[in-house]
């Protein structure tokens, strides 16, 4: 019986090892060929050659790379500049927000120089309010403030204001009373009388300023005696007392002396004379009141 035996083949990884080295051989014979070459300067037409091809490629890639630095860079400093920005909003809004205390702090103090200054001139007792709710042009001229019971306000009391370099002059009475806010009767109002005296004259004349809104004036003092002297540019304070007014309003608790305005002009009527009076202050225009809750 005949055998026969098969030739052992080559192992793969043999060959492929085998070829690895053989091509390291060559690239490292290839490299030091070139070395030689370049010592001996036989390269330098083959490189002027090549640098010549890359050129465009090399200034392409140049800029490609100063471009995308650039981008960079612009992204960078816009983040940073972003950042800037939103530090120096923050930073003005912060100085907005001490603006505003200042102010606020700066207008309160003004008040309350105000207040003291009424309050040692004429020796009264105060509440500072502000008009919460403006007069309408219908009907009464009443106005409204953000103090009430709880402040000690009551019906009767007289309440003042001053503008520009006006004194503190009585521009209403307390009508109304509520828990935190009050109704103010205008004195320009038609319900509204004062009882009221010249001053700054020898005989002073004694008589009643009413309003006269609704009928197209300001102010009235009406109810002087002829015999006494009434003359214009004298000033009209309150006399003390009031009579009842066309409301339920008790009488006015409004003290003596307290400015109202100026004469403008006089008339005589009978037995009586009246004057139209120009108030100290406009009741339609202010915003500060303080109310005279007593005497001191």
């Amino acid at each position: 019986m005949r055998t026969t035996f098969d030739a052992p083949k080559p192992d793969r990884s043999d060959t492929l090892r085998g070829r690895r080295i053989s091509l390291i051989l060559a690239l490292l014979l290839l490299a030091l060929t070139l070395i030689v070459l370049d010592g001996q300067g036989l390269l330098d037409p083959v490189k002027g050659r090549a640098q010549r091809l890359l050129l465009p490629i090399t200034q392409s890639l140049t800029q490609t790379r100063i471009g995308v630095r650039e981008i960079i860079g612009s992204v960078t400093h816009r983040s940073a500049m972003q950042q800037e920005i939103d530090e120096l909003r923050q930073a003005l809004s912060a100085e907005r927000e001490k603006n505003i205390q200042l102010q606020a702090l700066v207008y309160e103090n003004h008040q309350l120089k105000q207040q003291l200054q009424i309050e040692q001139t004429y020796g009264w007792n105060t509440v500072e309010a502000l008009v919460v709710q403006g007069s309408t042009d219908v009907g009464q001229r009443i106005i409204r403030i953000n103090v009430g019971k709880v402040d000690g306000i009551a019906s009767g009391m007289g309440v003042v204001a001053k503008e520009g370099g006006s004194p503190a002059a009585l521009i209403g009475v307390v009508d109304k009373v509520y828990a935190q806010t009050a109704d103010v009767l205008l004195i320009i109002d038609y319900g509204s009388t004062i009882s009221a005296r010249t001053a700054g004259t020898e005989t002073p004349a004694d008589g009643l300023v009413m309003g006269q809104w609704q009928v197209g004036s300001r102010l009235k003092l009406s109810g002087v005696s002829r015999e006494v002297p009434l003359q214009v540019g004298s000033y009209v304070v309150t006399a003390g007392l009031s009579k009842a007014w066309a409301t339920e309003t008790p009488i006015a608790q409004v003290p003596k002396d307290v400015p109202i305005g100026t004469i403008l002009t006089t008339s005589q009527a009978g037995q009586s004379q009246t004057a139209e009076v120009q108030p100290f202050v406009d009741p339609d225009r202010v915003r500060n009141v303080w109310v005279i809750t007593g005497q001191k």
